[in-house]
């Protein structure tokens, strides 16, 4: 259980925690070790998924090198949960980091995670804080006052917060696509990391082992959109 002793935060409380998080945007500066990604440049065509479970479109978007945002269709009861197109439609050919609508059959499920995945337009991401608090990521520009009464519905009385991020969830999947071209530095194609969106940092959390140099010099890149935490991790991206 998540800290029933905290209590789910009122709208009120909730608000004040917007001011927390605000940064600049990510600005990727030169370096002659590690090149600015070229991600933009690469095209890339989007994939057939009609019909497939909405828990593939990510990893096969991701694969592409797309960002799916997710978008249910209630008035369609046939293959609830499954995929029934996506905007623009596939074959279509697009930029590396570019986002796909992906349009699911049927309401999102009913639980705090699903409804944050199923609407990434307004928020960036969901996590835990070190007290077992709920945090979600909320882009700056949303309308907290309406979202706040069906967070608390979905939270069933568990403790949460919401962190106001001046990036948005595509924002943070164009770095994720970034580091997962494992050009970012020299031998980085031989190192095992994982990545994850951070909705308490408004980054993306780089797990990797790197010198004190190469750490400072993607910190500095990223500025604020990314945070490197040295450990180990299975090889991924």
């Amino acid at each position: 259980m998540m800290g029933k002793a905290f209590g789910y935060m009122s709208a009120a409380v909730a608000l004040l925690a917007l001011a927390a998080c605000g940064q600049r945007p990510m600005e990727l500066t030169a370096d002659p070790k590690v090149q600015p990604s070229t991600v933009a440049e690469v095209k890339t065509a989007v994939p057939q998924i009609a019909a497939m479970p909405v828990g593939e479109v990510d990893k096969l978007l991701a694969q592409a090198g797309l960002i799916p945002i997710l978008r249910f269709e209630p008035g369609v009861v046939s293959g609830a949960g499954s995929v029934i197109g996506t905007d623009p439609p596939a074959g279509t050919m697009l930029a590396h980091g570019q986002v796909v609508t992906v349009l699911i059959a049927g309401p999102p499920g009913d639980t705090l995670d699903e409804y944050v995945a199923a609407h990434r337009e307004t928020f960036v991401g969901i996590g835990l804080d070190a007290n077992g608090v709920i945090v979600i990521g909320v882009h700056q520009q949303a309308d907290l006052q309406r979202e706040m009464p069906q967070l608390s519905q979905l939270a069933k009385g568990k403790a949460f917060r919401v962190q106001s991020c001046s990036r948005t969830f595509a924002d943070l999947q164009r770095i994720q696509l970034e580091l997962a071209r494992r050009d970012f530095v020299p031998g980085a194609d031989k190192i095992a990391f994982a990545t994850t969106i951070d909705p308490l940092a408004c980054a993306i959390r780089l797990t990797i082992e790197l010198s004190d140099a190469e750490v400072a010099q993607l910190t500095a890149r990223y500025q604020g959109a990314l945070v490197i935490q040295k450990g180990t991790a299975k090889r991924g991206g």
